[in-house]
This record gives C-alpha cells, structure tokens and sequence, in this order.
C-alpha cells in the first residue's frame, strides 16, 4: 500500500473556499426568499414603493443564484 502526500495548504483552501462558498450561495438565496415574501406583505398592505422596492431586491438576488449555481456547474465540467 502507497501513501499519498497530502498538501495541507491546498487541503484548507478547498475546505474555506468551499465553505465561503456554501455560506455566501445560502445568503443570497434567503435574501430572494425575503425581498419576495416583504414584496407580497407589502403588496397587500398597498404600499406600492415599497413593494416595488423588495420585489427587485428578490428578482436580483434570484438572478444572482443562478449566476452561482451555473458558475459553479461551469467550474465543476472544466475540472474534469
């Protein structure tokens, strides 16, 4: 049986990297889900501006995950 030399340097930059990852698309993501429901909650009680306001905060921060997700896939299929 061989053993394989390990980089410890490397081996924390994929566990930080991926976590900063994990917690930076977790984020974005709760913020769509809140700018969507506080845009609805807000369409209700006519207070339109407001509404408007969460309503584009949701449709970036939904446009901003998919950015993630397909940015992910992208580096996921080069590294193959």
């Amino acid at each position: 049986m061989t053993l394989a030399a390990v980089d410890a340097g490397l081996l924390l930059r994929v566990l930080y990297t991926a976590f900063a990852a994990g917690v930076g698309a977790s984020l974005v993501f709760s913020l769509a889900v809140y700018g969507l429901v506080r845009c609805n909650d807000m369409r209700r009680e006519q207070r339109s501006l407001a509404a408007a306001g969460f309503g584009l905060l949701g449709a970036l921060a939904v446009l901003l995950t998919i950015a993630l997700v397909a940015f992910g896939l992208v580096l996921l299929a080069h590294k193959s």
